[in-house]
This record gives structure tokens, sequence and C-alpha cells, in this order.
């Protein structure tokens, strides 16, 4: 997994144990082939390319996959995440919001993840879950979000962008089948280029392979990224972070 630690997603519910995983089983779960284009960044990235996550759960028809991308120096770091559109609106619907504010929320949360500094810097009491607040407030002024222009496909579309803590999130509704989204630390959001992909072999993976937590593992080592101390990772806390706490009862 790419992050040691992970800033708490509220939305998260507990799923019961499934039948046939029991002590002794040796079953694996695992989730069907992704259904739906995937896009990730176009050949000129330089770096290393890995599958990152997937979800929403483990054993379902997977809903939104997320590839990650790392430069040589291990510098900067981009986050490519496609959602399904159909399950992503049947979602929002549930939940009474627009579709693009579940994509938002997912977009802000990758980023207060990746922009928090190594764990040895202290994590004072209450700030991750003010940290999760803080993305939801985010999230729900997506639409008034600044814009930039990002290519998709050969295509020059618009993107919509939060800046937080040196880093920044982005999202664009570009294609008809999917929901686009990334995050980057160490780079620009104007330099994306997106594509769609053809296979996984890029980041070492079968797109028409079943998906499961040692997949993604295989993915990330094939790609020689560590799973912590990255470069990008800061060593102290950003501005934005700083005026955050504030808001602790203890600050």
């Amino acid at each position: 997994m790419p992050y040691p630690e992970s800033v708490p997603d509220e939305r998260d519910e507990t799923r019961p144990r499934d039948p046939r995983n029991f002590p002794g089983s040796g079953w694996l779960p695992t989730s069907p082939p992704v259904a739906f284009p995937v896009y990730g960044l176009d050949a000129s990235w330089p770096g290393a390319r890995w599958l990152d996550l997937f979800g929403d759960q483990i054993g379902d028809q997977p809903r939104w996959v997320a590839l990650g991308h790392e430069t040589a120096d291990g510098q900067s770091l981009i986050m490519v995440s496609t959602y399904s559109k159909p399950p992503t609106d049947a979602q929002a619907a549930r939940a009474r919001q627009p579709p693009w504010q579940d994509v938002a929320f997912d977009a802000a949360h990758i980023l207060i993840n990746v922009t928090l500094p190594a764990q040895s810097v202290r994590r004072p009491d209450g700030f991750l879950p003010l940290l999760t607040e803080h993305a939801e407030h985010a999230a729900g002024q997506s639409a008034h979000w600044p814009t930039v222009h990002w290519r998709v496909d050969a295509a020059t579309v618009l993107a919509r962008v939060w800046q937080f803590a040196g880093g920044w999130a982005a999202i664009s509704d570009p294609v008809d089948d999917v929901y686009l989204s990334a995050v980057g630390v160490g780079t620009q959001p104007e330099d994306v280029s997106l594509t769609r992909l053809q296979d996984g072999s890029a980041y070492h993976f079968d797109l028409a392979q079943p998906l499961g937590p040692g997949l993604l593992t295989a993915s990330r080592q094939a790609a020689g990224v560590e799973f912590e101390g990255s470069h990008w990772e800061s060593q102290d806390w950003h501005a934005d972070q700083v005026r955050l706490m504030r808001a602790l009862p203890s600050a």
C-alpha cells in the first residue's frame, strides 16, 4: 500500500466477513477484472508506474482504479484515478449529492494523505480527523475550484483544481464512460496528459485479470517504488497544515 499511515475516511463502513474466509481456508479475496476504460499518464511520463488501489470493496466489481506514477528521482508523484460513471452516479444519488462531490472528496482525501510529513513528525491530537473535515469541505466547493487545461487522448479538456500543503487535487469529466481525478506532489496540475490504457503492462498488471491485494503489492514491487520514505515526502508541516492546526482546541 502507498501510505503507511492514512487519514481516516469517515464514509468507510464495516463489512461482514466473507464465509469463505476462515482460518486455514487458504482463500484469498479478489475482485473481477476492470470493466470500464482506465486512464493513466501518457508516454511522456519518465518514471515508475504501478497499480495503486481499487475499490470500493474487495470481492465486488471495481468501481474505481487508482494508478501511481513517480519520477525516477522520487521527487514527484501523480496519482490518477478512474471512476466508472454508472455506479458512481448511483452512489451519489443514494447520498443525495452530485457525483462530482464524491470524486472530489476522494481526490482531496488522497491529497491530505500524500502531503502528510514523515511519520517521525508528531501528529497533534485531533488533527487527522480535522484534515478529513477539511477535505470534505473542499469537496463541497469543487464546482468553484479554479480550472486548468489537461490533455486527454490528445484532446484539450478542463480540470478543476484544489491546492493544499504544496500539492494539488484535480477532477475532470472529459469522456462519456468515466470520471477522472489526479493528485500531485512535486509537479504542477497543468502538466497532466492522460491516455486510455490499452493493457496494463506499463503498470505491471493485466487489465483482464482479477484484482486483489497481492496484485497491488506485486505491481508496486515490479515498479521498484518504495512502500514508504519517498523523497517527495515532507519532513515538516506545511504552512497550510499549520494554519489548520490553529483550529484545534489545544492550539
